[in-house]
């Protein structure tokens, strides 16, 4: 008799044949499908010959210009306007630099610009965000006020606006002009500011006050990283704005220290008319539309990406 601990006990076995494992799926490839152009159709021609000589007309107004800087006076004032210029006379653009203060005039530009756009949209950012993300009983008061601002013509301001900074103290002062470039573009940015803010989702929010965020935290820490595209959209459209802008100048700029690159390229055009500096005035214009170009060449995609993004959802 064997002892029943130290039986082992196996298992039957299975008088069944074990079946064949069954092959694997081979899932048919999908093929790659090219993409295949949209028909052309015989209005599309209409609309690339009107695209093609905006384009044409546009760029041979700035070779134009760039071509009459080039030449002296004389070539300018004795020569057909479409001609040649003989040589590349770069010296015209040193004189324009130095002599008619064009420097200085792009200076003043450059710091009224900048500090106008970081000033604007400082605070159109702190504006839309309650009315984007917050929900109270004036919301849509509010925004109609901010959206009004697009609707009024900023010509019509121009007396009111004229005795409010003159009984300020800020005319003719640099000072003024950055208050009034950065009010200027409120409405504008603040439409595309909370039309961007309304298609970021709440789940960030509601997770950052889980996690015990205060709102001012969740809006700087959470929110703010996110508004990359819309800032950067409405802030080169506010600097382009403030860069061209020559009402305002002339409204409240009278030192011509104080000058901006519009309002000094028309005190040029001025003398130019009693005088025959001509090719320095055109040396001037070309190096105030340069940085404009430049620009928006470069962040044309920043532009398009900040304003589309908050149409789709806003």
């Amino acid at each position: 008799m064997t002892n029943s601990s130290t039986d082992v006990l196996q298992p039957a076995a299975d008088p069944r044949p074990l079946a064949a494992e069954p092959p694997p799926i081979r899932r048919p490839r999908r093929r790659r499908t090219k993409e295949r152009p949209a028909p052309f159709r015989t209005y599309h021609l209409f609309f690339y010959l009107l695209l093609g000589s905006i384009v044409v007309s546009t760029a041979s107004a700035f070779a134009w210009v760039f071509n009459v800087s080039m030449k002296t006076n004389r070539e300018f004032l004795g020569t057909s306007p479409w001609e040649l210029a003989e040589g590349w006379r770069w010296e015209n653009y040193a004189n324009a630099w130095n002599g008619a203060n064009i420097g200085a005039y792009f200076g003043n530009s450059l710091f009224v610009s900048i500090t106008a756009t970081v000033l604007g949209v400082v605070v159109s950012v702190v504006a839309a965000y309650p009315l984007a993300r917050v929900q109270f009983r004036f919301n849509g008061v509010v925004l109609a006020v901010f959206l009004m601002g697009l609707m009024i013509p900023w010509m019509v301001t121009f007396a009111p606006l004229y005795n409010l900074m003159q009984g300020f103290g800020l005319l003719d002062s640099r000072i003024g002009l950055i208050l009034v470039y950065a009010t200027y573009n409120l409405p504008f940015n603040v439409f595309v500011l909370t039309g961007f803010m309304r298609t970021l989702p709440y789940e960030l929010e509601e997770a950052a006050a889980i996690d015990g965020a205060s709102p001012t935290r969740t809006f700087v820490s959470v929110i703010l990283p996110l508004m990359g595209p819309g800032v950067a959209s409405v802030a080169i459209i506010s600097f382009l704005q403030n860069w061209n802008e020559f009402f305002y100048a002339l409204l409240l700029i009278h030192t011509p220290e104080k000058m901006t690159l519009p309002l000094g390229l028309f005190q040029l055009g001025q003398a130019a008319n009693y005088g025959t500096n001509w090719v320095t005035l055109f040396a001037g214009m070309m190096m105030t539309v340069a940085p404009v170009l430049i620009a928006f060449a470069l962040l044309q995609k920043q532009i398009t990406k900040g304003l589309t993004v908050g149409a789709l959802k806003g």
